[in-house]
């Protein structure tokens, strides 16, 4: 009887290290897509021409783009994983919230994007800044 108590609490120990294993398996893999996922629209991000990162709010096509190659998500639901914040430098030096002064492009403007994404799987949430700029 004692034998087989022992036996039963060390198969339990086992089976919960091999599930907290696997759990923390997933979220690692799932951190890594989310993060990959960010890099992609950084990259894409810096790359891109001014005419597709327009003085608004609006999701760049170079972020949509990456959440859905990266993330899997559809075009009608990248809004929910995908969104940018805007700040540009102002003249004295400090960060101004939107894009661009007055919604309006202006020459030398120096941007700061926050891309945030969000695991469709398991909500995990991870940003990243990217500096833009034509100086």
């Amino acid at each position: 009887m004692i034998t087989i108590v022992l036996l039963g609490t060390l198969v339990a120990g086992i089976l919960t290290l091999t599930q907290t294993s696997i759990i923390a398996s997933k979220t690692s893999e799932e951190a890594a897509r989310v993060e990959s996922a960010l890099l992609t629209a950084a990259e894409r991000v810096e790359r891109a021409d001014r005419l597709q990162f327009p003085c608004d709010d609006t999701l760049p096509a170079p972020v949509e783009a990456a959440a859905q190659l990266k993330l899997g998500v559809s075009e009608t639901d990248v809004e929910h994983h995908a969104w940018i914040t805007t700040e540009h430098l102002d003249g004295s030096g400090q960060w101004a919230p939107g894009a661009c002064p007055g919604g309006v492009y202006q020459p030398n403007l120096v941007q700061r994007i926050t891309i945030t994404m969000v695991s469709p799987d398991t909500g995990l949430t991870r940003s990243l800044e990217v500096i833009k700029g034509d100086i």
